[in-house]
């Protein structure tokens, strides 16, 4: 009975002939393969050891992709990091980023001489900074000590009206470069509509936010401490 599936002139017998004669060649190829894998899988498994002993000596903060990263800076061109972090650095800072070496209070000794309290302050006031730059402050910050809540409110108010201003401006820019609006079509949100809507969305946010509990009366400086 000839098969319905073998190619036209094939002999069923022809067709099952083949069919073993390619089977076993690739049955070989297959073996070849996996035996030239063995090494590439001992590999693989010495360069997680490495790792792995690399993160418990160097400690917090050196995982394998941030190890892996500064592996791939050392086979790059030294002017294209260069550039690669300038840009970097310059959007960090546009989006309310720390950046290294360009906020004195915020590395090294500038932060150390600052009072504990201060520095906090400083900090969460930045941290409401960034949120409110990227419209990202829809509950309170982990960690955050209702103390601090009123520096973190300040800082979201100054980083969500900057934002607006620039989104005004930009919006201004696309239409004179003629391009359509890349976020058409989006749900509204605290950095959509004119000038006076994202002063209004900004108040019903901040509106929000205080019915939420957020900037409920702060507690004293010495909350933290259990009484005797």
């Amino acid at each position: 009975m000839a098969r319905s599936d073998a190619p036209l002139g094939l002999k069923p017998e022809e067709h099952s002939q083949l069919l073993v004669y390619h089977t076993d060649r690739l049955r070989v190829a297959q073996r070849a393969v996996d035996k030239a894998k063995e090494p590439l899988k001992d590999a693989q498994e010495e360069l997680t050891a490495r790792f792995n002993e690399a993160k418990a000596d160097l400690g917090k903060g050196y995982s394998r992709k941030y190890l892996t990263s500064l592996l791939e800076d050392v086979t790059a061109q030294m002017r294209d990091q260069v550039t690669e972090e300038a840009r970097r650095a310059q959007d960090r800072a546009t989006l309310g980023l720390p950046v290294y070496g360009a906020q004195q209070d915020l590395f090294g000794a500038g932060a150390a001489q600052m009072p504990d309290e201060a520095r906090d302050a400083m900090f969460w006031e930045l941290e409401g900074f960034k949120r409110g730059r990227n419209g990202a402050l829809e509950e309170i910050p982990d960690g955050c000590p209702p103390r601090f809540h009123q520096a973190v409110m300040k800082g979201y108010e100054a980083g969500q009206k900057l934002t607006q201003a620039d989104l005004l401006a930009a919006a201004e820019l696309k239409a004179k470069m003629g391009q359509p609006d890349a976020g058409e079509g989006d749900e509204p949100d605290l950095n959509a509509g004119g000038e006076e809507d994202q002063e209004e969305a900004l108040e019903e946010g901040v509106r929000k936010l205080k019915r939420s509990g957020f900037t409920q009366r702060s507690a004293p400086a010495n909350e933290d401490v259990v009484a005797a």
